[in-house]
């Protein structure tokens, strides 16, 4: 009988979630995802003037999940996927990627300002 109540737990997988969170301090709600639910997505979506930026997360379960990662001038986008129990906990890596590509962004828009 105890094998069944492991079966069970580990059918459905455990995701933390959060929709257009500013903070990933508010993402951290755990939630027993779908029995089709097979990774964890954390988006992350930023952009940024000098010392005016910031970052929106969202964090769901999701059947199918493409990592991506790409920057447009002073905007970027991510997204992350993982398929074991909460694994999607930290946002900063997503938000770290971002804010380089936001920097390496206008590094290249001031430089080519300078020239």
């Amino acid at each position: 009988m105890a094998d069944e109540g492991r079966h069970e737990s580990a059918s459905s997988l455990q995701c933390y979630t959060c929709k257009s969170q500013m903070s990933n301090t508010n993402c951290l709600t755990a939630t027993n995802c779908s029995d089709g639910s097979a990774y964890c997505r954390t988006l992350v979506a930023s952009a940024g003037v000098g010392a005016l930026s910031a970052a929106v997360i969202t964090k769901s379960c999701t059947v199918t999940c493409s990592p991506t990662s790409s920057g447009f001038g002073i905007s970027s986008y991510s997204v992350s996927c993982c398929s074991s129990d909460l694994c999607n906990r930290s946002g900063g890596a997503a938000i770290t990627c971002s804010y380089t590509a936001i920097i390496l962004a206008l590094g290249s828009v001031l430089r080519g300002s300078v020239l």
